[in-house]
Order: C-alpha cells, then sequence, then structure tokens
C-alpha cells in the first residue's frame, strides 16, 4: 500500500459570531446576536435554496454553512468524501431541549423536530443529503480538539485508498456558543495536514 502526505485544501472556522474562510473574514456581526441568528444571517447572505436549514439544530446549521463555504472555494464536494467530526458536547442542545420538552410541567409531550437532532451524526446526514455523498463517517467525542487523534486517521482512511478526500475536525456548538473548524484534506495543496500546522491554524484563530 502506497503512502501519501495529504495537504488541507480549504479550511473554515466559525467562532462565536464571526466566520473565517482560509483565513479571510468573511462574516461578523455583534456578540449580542444570538448563535441562531447569526448562523440564519449566514445562510440568508451566502444566497443558499435549502428550506430544510431552518428546521436544523444549530450544531447541523454551523456545520452546513461550513461545508458550504469550501465546496464554493475548492468546488463541488466528491460523493466518496469521508467525514470524520468531533466535539465535547455531543448534542447536547438538542438533547436538552427534548429533555424539557419531555418533562414540562405544563404539557409533557416529545417533539420529533427536536428528537430527530438527539445524535451529533445527523449533521453529517445532513452535510451528505445536501452534496449526495455515500461515503463513511464518524463522529468522536472528545474533551477537547484532537489533532494528535484525527492527522494519523484521517491518513489511515486515506491511505485505503477508499476515498481521496476527507472534511474533518472540530464541531463544538454547546451553552458556551460555536467552536467550528472543519477541514477538506486532499492530496494536492500546499498546507500540510500535519499536527502541528492543525494546532497553528486552530489556535491562532484564537487569539
Amino acid at each position: 500500500m502506497d503512502m501519501h502526505t495529504y495537504h488541507i485544501q480549504s479550511y473554515c472556522i466559525i467562532r462565536e459570531r464571526s466566520i473565517h474562510m482560509d483565513g479571510v473574514t468573511v462574516l461578523k456581526t455583534e456578540a449580542l446576536t444570538t448563535l441562531n441568528d447569526f448562523l440564519k444571517s449566514a445562510y440568508r447572505q451566502l444566497g443558499i435554496d435549502y428550506p430544510k436549514f431552518y428546521k436544523m439544530d444549530a450544531l447541523c446549521k454551523a456545520v452546513f454553512i461550513a461545508v458550504e463555504l469550501m465546496a464554493r472555494k475548492a468546488g463541488p464536494i466528491k460523493p466518496d468524501t469521508a467525514l470524520i467530526f468531533s466535539n465535547y458536547s455531543s448534542s447536547h442542545l438538542s438533547d436538552e431541549k427534548h429533555a424539557m420538552d419531555l418533562f414540562s410541567a405544563d404539557n409533557p409531550m416529545a417533539s420529533p423536530a427536536t428528537f430527530v437532532y438527539t445524535l451529533p451524526n445527523i449533521a453529517m446526514g445532513e452535510i451528505s443529503i445536501r452534496h449526495k455523498l455515500h461515503s463513511e463517517n464518524v463522529f468522536f467525542i472528545f474533551d477537547s480538539y484532537l489533532p494528535e487523534f484525527l492527522v494519523p486517521y484521517n491518513d489511515s482512511v486515506l491511505d485505503n485508498q477508499k476515498t481521496e478526500n476527507i472534511i474533518s475536525g472540530w464541531a463544538e456548538v454547546g451553552e458556551q456558543g460555536c467552536d467550528l473548524f472543519l477541514y477538506l484534506i486532499g492530496k494536492s495543496g500546499k498546507t500540510p495536514h500535519t499536527v502541528a500546522y492543525l494546532k497553528t491554524l486552530y489556535h491562532n484563530e484564537h487569539e
């Protein structure tokens, strides 16, 4: 089996109320804007026609926007592109809302619209539907962004030659806000897919 060097072809960071695409700020709003309003504003400004977006939870909306931007920058997402995501709080926001609906003192009931998003991998399902993907996907839960695990994992998937591209990274959307860092990996490009470089990209945007 041939071993290759892989590269980051495009990346998107959504942190609090700003979106950065390949290091360039594409949208920023006031800190007081709610996360949901911010994501809907981004959707409208991108001119996307996908009405189901409004039914998604915040995790799905953030992931949807990031992948949409990468597709516009790097070209259409290939059908065999693998999705390898991670976060800390899983689908906590939807889980909590679902629990509150179930145990409401006034009108306890389960909402199918909320329940459908009580798994974090639903975000990958939404992306697969949007971009017509038929590929491997997995959603890991870590205490923090962990490129030390993701880089060798991603490289091994690409080395198996079942796909030429992966969208991977960190998609934390919880009570503390949004901290998303997703990137498209492939054989071509100038940005190395390494632990050190990913740490630099991720932490520089925190400063």
